[in-house]
């Protein structure tokens, strides 16, 4: 079948058909094994998401039903196989994601352009929340990569994401506590006040150079 319609360029989408290239299997097991990697740290898997997914990917012609099957009172189960068309587009989406830095526009990052307009302590305590919340979590995903891969003895190469993932809060975690001891440290911090002189300044240069 020929491709009709373009690829659905969501994580979901990406992670279903990588699931496929490996073998063909119904929803439920990409499901089970996207989480048995850990995948539901990076990939949002909702109740009918997938479904929803491998029905859009299958009318696109990137993959095609093989066979349905029931076990027992279970309901139906269809198997899907990644197509040959599939298989090219979704190595050629691999090659721009892995090849191609994008920016994507962290919630963080945007309230970080703002958070001028609250109160220095207010920030500095609201900073320092952040930072627990990323030691939890630096906690908990450095946990579950131990368990994977030398419990489970799953092969690194499917945790890279979430090896990724520690980097960036670990990353992340060292620049707010920098970033707080500079606000404290009165090096960071600026009032009111000399944001308005500020921007007088630079309205005024403007006029300056109209004039």
């Amino acid at each position: 079948m020929k491709a009709n319609t373009g690829l659905p360029r969501t994580p979901l989408a990406l992670a279903v058909m990588n699931l496929l290239m490996e073998q063909p299997m119904h929803p439920y097991e990409m499901k089970s094994k996207m989480k048995e990697r850990g995948h539901d740290q990076v990939v949002k898997i909702k109740g009918g998401s997938i479904y929803d997914t491998v029905e859009r990917l299958e009318q696109g012609g990137f993959i095609k039903s093989q066979e349905t099957s029931r076990e027992g009172r279970r309901p139906e189960r269809t198997v899907y196989a990644i197509t040959e068309a599939g298989r090219e587009e979704i190595k050629d989406w691999l090659r721009e994601l892995v090849s191609d830095p994008v920016h994507e526009y962290p919630q963080f990052a945007a309230a970080l352009a703002f958070v001028g307009g609250l109160a220095k302590e207010e920030v500095v305590r609201l900073l320092q929340l952040r930072t627990v919340g990323l030691e939890a979590r630096i906690a908990a995903v450095g946990t579950q990569l131990k368990t994977l891969t030398t419990d489970l003895r799953l092969p690194r190469l499917f945790v890279l994401e979430g090896e990724y993932g520690l980097a960036m809060d670990r990353a992340e975690l060292e620049w707010v506590r920098g970033t707080i001891r500079e606000i404290q440290a009165g090096k960071l911090w600026i009032t009111h006040d000399q944001m308005r002189a500020y921007q007088e300044s630079v309205e005024a240069a403007k006029g300056g150079e109209v004039g």
